[in-house]
């Protein structure tokens, strides 16, 4: 569980939420005994469709493992989805299935991903991935962890210093598309894109947070903080590329030089990291 604080004018706002990973590998590996398609879809927007999907999956016999729907426009009126459906104990044929979907009306265009040999199949359809209009690469832990350990290791202090400035440039820049996303450059507003952006694309959990805009300070808690997640109990503050980028946007913030700290951390045995901010 974690708990969101926002003070804002003095005003305090708190919420309670329970989280669960979110397993977005778009890729199955089946045995022997299951027969596992994916079917991509390009449907109408309109009230209903979800129910008729299912209808349909039932009176075929199939069981559907995975869904997932590209994210539309708001204004769009078809979306396009990836569905993997398992036909293990269905009468019917992939391929037939795949035509009786094209016959529905609400559904504009439809295809089939077959498995391979080994029983893989994954979404050979949508690339390149896209968040906020942007072309977006995941990395896994083992990858990020390489990456950031590596830089560590191989140049030690300079390199705890060179992923400190990677992460203010990002976080320099990152403003400007923090304004923009939100259409303002009220401070609420801009949290708010902040919390979305962090949680969504995996970086952390920001949670309580103060500022005091006049003076210059501000303190931010970040649950599960992906960076400091790569090193336990070495009793010492781990964060570096995230509290540069946190630099970097207060320094557009403030509009001065911020000297960030990082007072708890959970490679030291903190149940969060927390930061603390002061302009210059």
């Amino acid at each position: 569980m974690c708990t969101y604080q926002l003070i804002w004018k003095g005003v305090q706002q708190t919420t309670q939420k329970y989280y669960e990973p979110l397993n977005i590998g778009r890729i199955i590996l089946s045995d022997k005994k299951q027969k596992i398609y994916g079917i991509i879809i390009q449907s109408k927007i309109e009230q209903g469709v979800l129910r008729k999907i299912a209808e349909l999956a039932e009176k075929l016999g199939v069981i559907v493992r995975y869904i997932q729907i590209s994210m539309p426009k708001a204004y769009e009126p078809t979306v396009t989805a990836i569905t993997f459906i398992d036909f293990s104990n269905s009468e019917t044929t992939p391929e037939k299935a795949l035509e009786l979907v094209k016959n529905q009306k609400f559904i504009k265009k439809a295809q089939i991903i077959k498995p391979n040999r080994d029983g893989i199949i994954y979404d050979s359809y949508f690339f390149p991935l896209i968040a906020e209009d942007e072309r977006a690469v995941i990395f896994r832990k083992s990858v990020y962890e390489a990456l950031f350990n590596g830089v560590r290791r191989k140049f030690g202090s300079a390199g705890e210093a060179m992923l400190y400035y990677e992460g203010f440039a990002i976080g320099f820049e990152i403003y400007d598309k923090y304004v923009k996303t939100a259409n303002s450059e009220n401070l609420e507003d801009i949290v708010e894109v902040a919390k979305a952006v962090n949680m969504t694309l995996g970086w952390g959990i920001i949670g309580k947070i103060k500022i005091d805009a006049e003076k210059g300070m501000a303190r931010v808690r970040i649950h599960q903080n992906f960076e400091c997640e790569l090193s336990e109990n070495n009793g010492k503050p781990y964060s570096q590329f995230y509290r540069g980028a946190i630099a970097g946007l207060f320094t557009r913030f403030f509009k001065k030089d911020v000297k960030v700290q990082e007072i708890k951390c959970i490679a030291k045995g903190d149940p969060y990291c927390e930061f603390t901010i002061k302009s210059l």
